[in-house]
């Protein structure tokens, strides 16, 4: 049911950014019709993707080279994210990282979250902040990207506000790696 959602091609640009001289995510994201390599020999992803297409094409590619090349394209694909306005230090970014999340993806061309409304459509999952302290939040996520291609996401996230934040799994049996409907991270900071 994701075939109507997509995502911009500027924000995958990060995912490629986590690879040197590598062909694999270029060969993956061409075989699932992404985009296309260029006359300069660099891979241009189309101006928007299909959800569905790039969550097989990610979940084959994270299969392929292992949880910390998925975690460092995690933290890659923040590069070219677009943020919600009023997001100033780490307690408001954690709060509004599901609105960044859907900010960055469209619904029938859409942006799915109208930071002058306050709306958010629904339809690709959430990061949803369950708590928050001084020094820690938990994340709850149930969105259809790898486990920890998402870690990475978060923790790249969360730098941009603390440089000490670390993102751990929690529970680490219960994940959408195993079929779980979600996972819970502990995000920590200094």
């Amino acid at each position: 049911m994701l075939s109507k959602f997509s995502i911009t091609g500027l924000t995958l640009r990060g995912h490629l950014d986590a690879f040197k001289a590598v062909d694999a995510p270029r060969t993956i994201y061409t075989r699932y019709g992404l985009g296309r390599v260029g006359p300069n020999g660099e891979f241009e992803f189309h101006e928007t993707c299909p959800i569905d297409k790039l969550v097989r094409a990610e979940n084959e590619l994270c299969a392929l080279i292992g949880p910390q090349k998925a975690f460092e394209m995690g933290v890659a694909g923040m590069k070219y994210a677009e943020s919600p306005p009023g997001v100033t230090d780490i307690v408001t970014a954690m709060q509004m990282f599901d609105a960044a999340y859907h900010i960055n993806h469209l619904e029938n061309g859409v942006p799915m979250f109208d930071p002058e409304t306050g709306t958010m459509r629904e339809g690709i999952g959430h990061y949803r902040c369950l708590s928050i302290s001084r020094h820690r939040a938990v994340m709850e996520v149930d969105v259809p990207y790898p486990c920890d291609f998402d870690r990475g996401l978060m923790q790249s996230w969360a730098r941009r506000f603390e440089r000490t934040a670390l993102v751990t799994h929690l529970e680490p049996s219960v994940c959408r790696k195993n079929g779980a409907p979600r996972c819970r991270y502990e995000v920590s900071w200094k």
